[in-house]
């Protein structure tokens, strides 16, 4: 497995994380069904998929104040270079 957005982004949602007690997992570390989508581990490195699934198409990322924002996002760009043709959108 590669990198996932919560080890980049170092957002503290992961299990154990520092801010689980205050915001709750992250939604990409516990939505199992994408699990090794662009060889992440659950939706890690497809999280701006998840992050539109939850209350209503919000996003749950801390970094994004709505969807369409995760397009420009680090860890979108640096998971859609490392993944190359291979990329899942």
């Amino acid at each position: 497995m590669k990198i996932n957005c919560w080890d980049f982004v170092k957002c503290g949602r992961e299990m154990g994380g520092t801010k689980v007690d205050k915001l709750g997992n992250c939604p990409a570390f516990t939505y199992t069904a994408f699990h090794g989508t662009n060889n992440g581990f659950r939706a890690g490195r497809y999280c701006w998929y998840v992050a539109g699934t939850f209350q209503d198409r919000k996003p749950q990322c801390t970094k994004a104040s709505k969807i369409e924002e995760c397009s420009s996002c680090n860890f979108f760009q640096f998971v859609r270079e490392e993944e190359g043709p291979d990329f899942q959108l």
